[in-house]
């Protein structure tokens, strides 16, 4: 089955949160959550959350199922939006290395629960953000957009 081609605009402090817990963990992975929703053909991510990982190593983080679900309901009320929900993860990546498949079978699995598109984000060592889409239990093609602070 193919699936539709998925644009993502991601807001600048999405990347800024993720960067500044990238280098906050050192050498240890750290991640969390992406809130936001969808519009006509797209997926606005608006905040990034992190869900720390007591147990991360160098080349781990897992997403607690609790963990991940005070999270988000302590973020959800606190930013009080009416259309943000769960949109996605992201973690990051001490290494010089992009998603693994363990990460993309692992959003590939979260889509499964969605009747939109979830989307995955993985910083890596160099700065660089790596980004993956699943819609229904399997890859999507993607495009990253960038919007500035207007939103």
């Amino acid at each position: 089955m193919r699936h539709r081609h998925l644009n993502a605009v991601l807001h600048p402090n999405v990347l800024d949160v993720i960067r500044a817990a990238a280098v906050a963990s050192g050498r240890t992975e750290t991640g969390g959550l992406l809130l936001g929703w969808w519009e006509r053909d797209a997926l606005v991510a608006r905040y990034a959350i992190e869900v720390p990982d007591p147990d991360a190593t160098t080349s781990s983080w897992t997403r607690a199922r609790h963990r991940a679900q005070n999270a988000l309901d302590r973020a959800l009320a606190d930013l009080d939006h009416p259309w943000l929900g769960y949109v996605g993860d992201w973690h990051t990546h001490p290494a010089l290395c992009g998603p693994s498949s363990q990460d993309e079978q692992s959003i590939c699995n979260a889509s499964l629960g969605y009747s939109q598109p979830l989307l995955l984000l993985v910083h890596c060592a160099d700065e660089a953000i790596k980004a993956r889409s699943a819609a229904r239990g399997q890859l999507c093609p993607l495009t990253i957009h960038c919007r500035p602070d207007s939103f």
